[in-house]
């Protein structure tokens, strides 16, 4: 027969007593020494002033240097503006402060956030190497262009198509504008526009262009395509059905009709030369392309804008082709700019909640080991 060992109810009881007082004295422990300052001559010189009851005191006033200049409104603080300075009051004169709001905001979108403070430190970083700096105007400006281009206003813009993005107007010019405007500016300074860009660009809008209709097929299709080529190629009827039918949604809806075009606009040289090659009516032959396999059909062909001359408008394509070969090289330049930073992420998603319970994980297992010795050895 087992000898199992009599524990009376009374002494069970005080254990697990005991064992919660002992958590509770963990939770506690951890959460003061989050709350708490390193040192009494700490607490006492960041601790915030706290008014008389029944005189609650004002907000503090914000320091001159973070009025908004002509440079970001990112400024730093001292460490003890930091966990001093006061953001809100509750209950009249309970303060929460800066630091407060930093690490709720830090836990719950820190990792999320943490990418795009990096890249915004990189870009300024390396453009203040060449003074390159970037004012509130210029900002203005930009947000302005913006507008224009999708023609709204500024309220509509804010209310409609930031909000779907979950973006706040102070956000799109500070992480947005500011840093795109930088790195155009810095890629600017490097941009060379020779004869033959302006030469090229001339004749891609004041030169001959084609009027065409294209079907497009997915890569690996070349069976199938070579298979329908001729009746493609031999019937207008047939060449109508496939472009009406094609996979590409924008396509489809007109038809495999696309706007005219001019040479050196495509990207593809092989494109425009089958293109430029077509007289009304006529088909090209099956054509490979980064995005898939292509026939074009030849509807016009548009003579070049004889009211126009190289000179009158050089100044104009000079502008064109700056500002196209400045969004070609920003992504690059970008690129190289952070394998040189060489950037470590240290927060991975992490959280208050995370990192407190690896702490007290450790905690609660030497209690639930106690508890378990105490019960083998308890009588």
């Amino acid at each position: 027969m087992l000898n199992i060992p009599r524990i009376s109810f009374k002494s069970w009881k005080n254990r697990l007593g005991l064992a919660a007082f002992s958590l509770t004295l963990v939770c506690t422990a951890l959460f003061l020494a989050r709350k708490l300052p390193q040192s009494k001559a700490t607490a006492q010189a960041s601790a915030p002033k706290v008014a008389p009851k029944g005189k609650p005191q004002p907000p503090a006033p914000l320091p001159a240097s973070f009025q908004e200049t002509g440079k970001s409104l990112i400024t730093p603080v001292t460490p003890s503006d930091y966990s001093s300075r006061v953001v809100a009051y509750i209950y009249e004169n309970i303060p929460i402060t800066r630091e407060e709001l930093g690490e709720y905001l830090i836990a719950r979108y820190g990792s999320d956030r943490l990418d795009l403070l990096c890249n915004k430190k990189i870009i300024e970083s390396e453009c203040r190497k060449f003074g390159i700096e970037v004012t509130a105007a210029e900002v203005e400006d930009a947000l302005a262009e913006d507008l224009k281009g999708l023609n709204v206003d500024r309220k509509t813009f804010v209310d409609k198509v930031l909000r779907n993005y979950r973006k706040t107007l102070y956000e799109w010019k500070e992480d947005v504008l500011r840093p795109k405007l930088l790195l155009g500016k810095l890629v600017r300074s490097k941009i060379k526009v020779t004869e033959e860009d302006v030469k090229k660009a001339y004749e891609a809008y004041y030169g001959e262009k084609v009027e065409c209709r294209v079907i497009m097929w997915e890569k690996g299709a070349e069976r199938a395509v070579l298979a329908e080529y001729p009746k493609l190629r031999d019937s207008e009827d047939e060449f109508n059905r496939a472009a009406k039918n094609q996979k590409s949604a924008s396509l489809s809806a007109t038809a495999g009709k696309i706007r005219p075009f001019g040479r050196s606009t495509t990207g593809n040289d092989e494109l425009e030369k089958a293109a430029f090659s077509l007289q009304p009516g006529e088909v090209s032959s099956v054509i490979g392309t980064p995005e898939g396999l292509i026939v074009v059909k030849c509807d016009k062909r548009i003579p070049a804008d004889t009211t126009a001359n190289l000179e009158t408008t050089r100044d104009k394509l000079v502008k064109e082709i700056i500002e196209k070969k400045v969004q070609v090289e920003i992504p690059v330049a970008f690129a190289e700019m952070k394998k040189k930073a060489n950037v470590k992420m240290i927060l991975q998603g992490s959280s208050q909640a995370e990192d407190l319970n690896k702490t007290v994980a450790p905690l609660l297992k030497e209690v639930d080991d106690a508890l378990k010795s105490g019960f083998k050895g308890g009588k």
